[in-house]
Parts: C-alpha cells; structure tokens; sequence
C-alpha cells in the first residue's frame, strides 16, 4: 500500500494528535535534531592542526608569547 501526504496533510494529522504524543514527538525531534548538530565540520584537517600546535609550542619555547595581563592591555575586555 501506498500512502502520500502533503506537508499540509501530515500538519493537520499532527495537531490532531493528543497533547502528550505531540510533546513526545517534539521530544523525538529534538534529540534528532541535536544529534545531527553534534558533528559540526572542522575547517582544518588532523595534520593541519597538529602542524599548527607544533608550530605554536616550538614559538614558546623560543619565548615569543605574552602573558594575560599584557593582552588584556592590548585589547579591550567585552562587557
């Protein structure tokens, strides 16, 4: 058996439903939701960032940092 709906079809049959298997379909939804915002995509790969830590701790070493005070002169702290 086939069965289509139209978006206003499947609306109509939600608002139909009893209160309590709306909220647990909203709840359904959400935990879909949030699981497909879980994996947000990374603009570096794995090499990229482990290059870049590398590069950043062999900087240190060399003594090229600042301390929080000095980069709190530097720029304004957001209130």
């Amino acid at each position: 058996m086939n069965a289509t709906l139209s978006v206003q079809d499947l609306w109509s049959q939600i608002l139909a439903l009893p209160a309590a298997d709306r909220h647990w379909l909203q709840d359904k939804l959400n935990v879909y939701e949030n699981e497909g915002s879980r994996e947000a995509p990374c603009q570096y790969t794995v090499e990229q960032l482990e290059r870049r830590l590398s590069q950043s701790m062999q900087s240190y070493r060399q003594g090229y940092y600042c301390t929080s005070d000095e980069l709190r002169k530097r720029h304004a702290v957001c209130e």
